[in-house]
């Protein structure tokens, strides 16, 4: 009641004083001479003394000067009196700052402190008392030539006409880039946006606009409702001259997409999906989502995946627009998943946010955990469980080097942030949730969140509070309060749990101190087993690829608490034990042959299996594979190739397992089947070996042959059926497969002959367009389709079929063009570049790109940022020589530190390379062997 009465009031006064400020009141000077008073402050954090409220913001963007200005007023509550007032600005400049006292105004001196992204307001002799001020602030900027902050984008309509548009992206440190405030997650404020802009244009907000009133001058001013009490970086405004479709929503918010006039046609799906998540959102955490409405933005010019702005969410066109003719079951799925993301958000990082981006994880983990629970219930067809061990095997080859961080980690300035934002955050925090779902059981880990966002709504938290909520939730004073709706749980559970299973007692265990072992330190562990008769003998160590170093040592006595899950030979009951020391041993009622550990893989850890435990296993795959499910297959593909980089297990017997995969036919094991067999030919391309290599290659398509050939060039079958079929038959033709090549050869000449007509079947659609840019005539055809087409599915197949081409010249062409932004957009240049660095006729060429522009990407994309580091380790990581090591080593180490030299990524792209390099010292000869014994048999 308070707040509302407060915010009221404030709302009055900013009113009266934003009419006297339109009115020409700007005789007033600043002072931002920094030698006049040395910068009042040295931290790179703001003070904690100084709480920002409500902010009233004005901006308006000009669209042909590509500039803009703006007024901002912020109400501020001063705990303890301060001789001035730290905030965050970056590259704005600022024409007026006072301080609007009831009396009159006081006019304020700035001091600027660049590196910290800093300023300080002050006046001589004057003290800030304890209670509230209210701070205006005027000020002008370029847009952004990045993808960061207030940045311009465009796009060009079907006539060619080139149109410019203006939008944001906050997230992690860019709110301070476009107006002054204090951009850290904690200082949490309402914010009242207006936006300027001419007839032709619309603005978009977090909230819905209430008004727009004709100015004098023919423009037009937008005014939003006030936003809820969040985050500067959840800010976000748009002016562009966008179409959109509109939905309510069961619990009666106003959904809307936005997209460019042309590919409206294409925002059904999305807007359909948002509809069905956000009521799922609503109904499982028992919390209405709290605004009036939410828009979805589809952007052309958008560097990230998504953005989860509270209210308007934004997105590249391919993460959101969906074309029912051209877009794959591949590209459905994707949509689905980063709209689930980005409405989880709405929750997780939203209405409860971390403190600070050290805890990143606690937004962007659970967003990704929710992927996965959300998209389960609500699109069973998209069998969305067939992917998630994917993102555990992809956060696990980060985790096991030197260089990997806890999940959380203290980090302080906007490139240590921004590197946070990295599969460690995501993936692996995605992963320890859904491990600990497994060990608390579905029914209480949702009680747990639902606990931990109701006691924390509008709040920051540290892992601490999560951790609280999902301990004795039955105990919990929410059942007091009344925040929890258990439906009879802790009685059901109370009566039919088994003692094993009694965390919800009195006794039960310490949900803190077993997740603490999987956030405050680096790694994960290996769990090696050796079955004695009825003992199951049991250890833990620290999984560490490489070289031991001092800092391997010092990471050697890790332990974690590791609540495991096996099934053996006689029962395929799933089966628990909590593992919480270096080594300890439970027991079996009856002898096995063989046992199997991490079912489905709910953990966060490998497993080695001594004395004959591999053996067992392969065989049993030999016998009736089936046995076992296939995220279990997956899993073990997975284990045994990890534990041969650490010298566990013999490449022979890891490559004896693969064996059964000649009659396998699940999405997961073949996938990942391929993930550990194509990089050994891919490591050879890099040492010409071409002779080995082809064997590998050779092998390879042997092994799959039979699954390849029941494949057909169709849409037909489930999700998982057509990303296989993809998968299978690209491999195929990229390895010269004849009755592949020939096909995808007589389909792109029909496509080709009809100009683009004829419709082939989305999920075979990138295999004919890479077979068909292998000469310069269908490359030069598929460039002329890029160019034209509107759907972004199509333009990322093309794209991706251009840059595999074995034709070099076209390949050097492409990447000079995108660094430009002519023919490719700038943000899918960090791709391209990945892309042809796989391609073996280009990964030369994509390495001296990346060098020679290096500081032009490092502008263009931010220090620290995903694209840079995605860049880094891509064009890098299959570098197998101690000549390309030494090359890649001199070059970053030639960089100055705000160019990277210091960036965790670039560690990794080293530490990559040296395992390789050993990788191949060790096993090239054994894997010569063993190919030479195929041969052999065959």
């Amino acid at each position: 009641m308070l707040f509302s009465q407060s915010r009221g009031l404030n709302c009055l006064i900013f009113a009266f004083l934003f009419c006297v400020l339109l009115t020409g009141n700007h005789g007033m000077t600043v002072n931002t001479d920094t030698n006049v008073v040395p910068f009042p402050w040295d931290k790179m954090r703001l003070p904690e003394t100084v709480k920002p409220q409500h902010y009233e913001l004005l901006i308006h963007p000009n669209l042909t000067l590509l500039t803009f200005s703006g007024v901002v007023q912020i109400l501020v509550e001063v705990e303890q009196d301060t001789r001035a007032i730290i905030l965050h600005s970056k590259n704005l400049q600022i024409s007026k700052a006072q301080l609007l006292e009831s009396r009159h105004h006081r006019d304020l001196q700035i001091s600027e402190f660049e590196a910290n992204e800093q300023i300080a307001l002050f006046a001589d002799g004057f003290t800030f008392e304890k209670g509230n001020h209210l701070v205006h602030l005027e000020f002008y900027a370029n847009l952004s030539d990045s993808f960061h902050g207030f940045y311009k984008g465009r796009y060009t309509t079907n006539s060619g006409e080139v149109r410019i548009m203006a939008s944001t992206q906050f997230e992690a440190t860019h709110a301070r880039a476009a107006f002054p405030c204090f951009d850290e997650p904690a200082f949490k404020a309402n914010f009242t946006i207006r936006l300027r802009r001419e007839s032709r244009h619309i603005s978009i907000s977090n909230m819905p606009k209430l008004r727009t009133v004709e100015l004098a001058d023919g423009l037009l001013e937008d005014h939003f409702d006030t936003t809820v009490k969040m985050s500067t970086y959840l800010v976000a405004f748009i002016i562009c001259d966008f179409h959109s479709i509109s939905k309510k929503s069961q619990h009666g918010v106003e959904i809307s997409v936005y997209t460019v006039p042309e590919k409206i046609s294409q925002a059904e799906y999305a807007l359909n999906t948002a509809v069905t998540l956000l009521d799922f959102y609503d109904d499982y955490f028992d919390i209405p989502y709290p605004l009036p409405k939410h828009d979805l933005a589809a952007i052309p010019d958008f560097q990230s995946g998504a953005m989860e702005n509270w209210g308007l969410s934004t997105y590249r066109e391919s993460g959101l627009l969906f074309d029912p003719e051209k877009s794959s079951s591949s590209d459905k799925l994707g949509i689905t998943k980063v709209i689930a993301h980005e409405l989880a958000h709405q929750w997780f990082g939203n209405l409860v946010t971390m403190q600070w981006w050290n805890d990143l994880w606690l937004n962007e983990g659970f967003a990704k955990f929710m992927e996965y629970v959300s998209v389960n219930i609500t699109h069973p067809e998209l069998q969305v469980d067939d992917y998630f061990l994917e993102k555990c095997f992809t956060a696990m080859s980060v985790d096991s080097l030197i260089s990997s961080h806890p999940i959380s980690t203290p980090v302080e300035n906007p490139a240590e942030i921004s590197e946070m934002f990295d599969d460690v955050s995501y993936r692996k925090g995605a992963c320890i949730l859904n491990m600990l779902r497994d060990f608390l059981t579905p029914e209480a880990f949702k009680y747990g969140i639902i606990d931990y966002l109701k006691r924390h709504s509008y709040q920051n938290t540290v892992n601490a509070h999560l951790w609280e909520s999902l301990t004795n939730i039955c105990t919990s004073d929410g059942l007091d309060s009344g925040r929890l709706k258990l439906d009879g749980f802790c009685s059901k559970v109370r009566a039919e749990s088994p003692a094993s299973q009694k965390w919800f007692m009195e006794d039960s265990v310490d949900v803190g101190a077993i997740m603490d072992t999987w956030t405050l330190q680096e790694g994960f562990p290996l769990v090696t087993v050796e079955v004695k008769g009825q003992e199951v003998i049991l250890k833990q160590e620290r999984y560490l690829k490489g070289e031991k170093s001092s800092k391997t040592s010092s990471t050697s006595s890790f332990l974690w608490q590791v609540p495991l899950t096996y099934i053996t030979s006689h029962s395929s009951a799933v089966q628990r034990f909590l593992l919480k020391s270096e080594k300890d041993v439970l027991y079996l009622s009856e002898k096995v042959e063989w046992i199997k550990f991490n079912v489905d893989l709910r953990g966060y850890y490998i497993v080695h299996y001594e004395s004959g435990g591999w053996d067992a296993l392969i065989n049993q795959l030999q016998q009736n594979h089936t046995v076992f499910s296939s995220n279990d297959r997956a899993s073990l593909i997975h284990d045994i190739f990890q534990l041969v980089s650490i010298e566990k297990v013999p490449l022979d017997k890891a490559l004896n397992l693969s064996l059964y995969l000649s009659k396998e036919s699940e999405i997961m094991p073949v996938t990942q089947g391929f993930n550990e067999l194509v990089p050994l030919y891919k490591l050879m391309e890099k040492r010409n070996m071409e002779e080995l290599e082809n064997k590998m290659k050779g092998h390879l398509v042997k092994l799959f042959k039979a699954l390849i050939d029941r494949q057909h060039w169709s849409d037909d079958g489930s999700v998982s059926e057509r990303m296989l079929r993809n998968y299978l038959l690209l491999f195929a033709c990229v390895r010269r497969y004849p009755s592949c090549v020939n096909t995808a050869t007589e389909r792109f000449q029909k496509w080709k002959e009809s100009d683009g007509k004829l419709r082939l079947p989305a999920d075979v659609s990138l295999v004919v367009y890479t077979e068909g840019a292998r000469t310069d005539e269908g490359w030069d055809f598929l460039l002329e389709k890029y160019k034209r087409s509107t759907s972004p599915s199509e333009k990322w197949m093309i794209k991706a079929a251009l840059a595999y081409t074995p034709l070099t010249h076209k390949l050097q062409w492409l990447l000079e063009r995108s660094i430009e932004g002519e023919i490719m957009k700038t943000q899918d240049l960090p791709s391209l570049v990945v892309t042809v660095s796989k391609n073996p006729k280009g990964f030369k060429l994509a390495w001296e790109f990346m060098k020679t522009n290096w500081g032009k990407l490092v502008k263009k994309f931010d220090l620290g940022s995903s694209a840079i580091s995605r860049m880094a380790v891509g064009v890098t990581d299959q570098y197998s020589t101690r000549e390309m090591l030494d090359e890649v080593q001199t070059f970053f180490s030639s960089l100055a530190q705000d160019q990277g030299s210091g960036l965790r990524s670039i560690q990794q792209a080293l530490e990559k390379i040296q395992q390789n390099i050993l990788w191949m010292d060790r096993n090239i000869p054994l894997l010569k062997a063993w190919l030479d014994m195929q041969s052999v048999q065959d």
